[in-house]
């Protein structure tokens, strides 16, 4: 059993270790190392962009390329931030802002997988995705691609096994089918 001083003793080197990681974290310097980021150098660093302390990229023979969390989200929790280039033609990692307007990330944004029963969503406008429910380390991070494109890049039949499954998924201007 521990005495008084031995716990107090820890409590001390937790709060001078918190204090140290604080000042280590602070916003005039950067967040992460380069080796923690997705995106390449050229891109602009932004304050809640995705890291590889907080996320996997993972390959699935079934689904192909996806995020997978590394640490738990709560719902209505702001999950991360994506940059991207501004097109006018459609890839298979874009994402419609507008009609005619895309975003493209090849690096983290485009690797979301679909489902028809998210765990988040996106906020277009902003380049932000939300928590629609609490996610816990190792679930796949998945949005609903028809709740931003009008037409997919390429359309695919839906098997995310959710009991609300569409089937057929082509965006929200050709009708989803089972």
């Amino acid at each position: 059993m521990y005495s008084a001083a031995r716990i107090f003793q820890k409590i001390k080197s937790w709060r001078a270790f918190s204090a140290a990681f604080l000042r280590n974290t602070s916003p005039s310097k950067p967040l992460f190392g380069t080796n923690e980021r997705f995106y390449p150098e050229q891109i602009q660093r932004h304050r809640n962009e995705p890291t590889k302390l907080q996320f996997a990229m993972i390959s699935d023979p079934k689904f192909g390329e996806g995020i997978v969390s590394k640490i738990p989200f709560h719902r209505g929790e702001l999950i991360f931030r994506f940059d991207g280039q501004l097109r006018d033609t459609q890839t298979l990692f874009t994402l419609q802002k507008k009609p005619g307007v895309y975003i493209e990330d090849p690096y983290f944004m485009g690797k979301i997988l679909h489902c028809c029963d998210p765990n988040a969503s996106v906020d277009m406008e902003n380049q932000l995705f939300w928590a629609r429910k609490d996610i816990q380390p190792g679930e796949l991070i998945t949005m609903d691609y028809e709740s931003t494109e009008d037409e997919l890049f390429r359309s695919f039949h839906c098997q995310c096994g959710a009991p609300t499954c569409r089937g057929r998924i082509a965006g929200k201007a050709a009708k989803s089918t089972p």
